[in-house]
This record gives structure tokens, sequence and C-alpha cells, in this order.
């Protein structure tokens, strides 16, 4: 069974408000363009790069103090990708 969910833009745009993080801090901190980060959030955009999600990670880190591990593996299971190494 895959874990991609198909809803990155819900997930993101859900830890964004909850977090209390802007797309413009984001955007800031990554130096990711705001319009490409909006795209995410309102769902024109999806399947983010393991790069961009890193970054997003880092991001949400830095600015949001109330951050969790959860929310980030959260974040990386909407767009099909897992922070841990699967066994086999």
């Amino acid at each position: 069974m895959a874990i991609y969910s198909n809803n990155f833009d819900k997930i993101y745009s859900k830890l964004l408000d909850e977090l209390e993080v802007t797309n413009y801090e984001v955007s800031k901190f990554t130096h990711i363009d705001q319009g490409y980060l909006s795209s995410l959030r309102n769902g024109h955009k999806n399947n983010p790069s393991p790069e961009i999600l890193v970054k997003i990670g880092l991001a949400l880190a830095h600015y949001g103090n109330k951050v969790k591990m959860k929310h980030i593996e959260e974040l990386f299971n909407a767009a099909g990708r897992s922070l841990y190494k699967h066994r086999e």
C-alpha cells in the first residue's frame, strides 16, 4: 500500500495554520518562490521534491514553536515520501 495520499495542499495548509507560520516566512527562510509555495498550498502544484520538503520542514521547525516530528512526517507522507528508510 502506497503512503501517497494526494492531499499535500490540505496537509500543508493545515500545518501552516496550526503552527502559525506564513508562506512568506517559509519563502524567506527557504528561498523558495512564494508563488510556488502558494501553488502548493492551493493545490495547483503537488508532489514537491524531497529537497523542497526538507526546506519546508526546516522552515516550519524554525518559525513554528509548536512543531513536532509528527508534523514533518505528515508533510512528507502527504507528498508520497517517508522520513524513514523502508525495511524489506
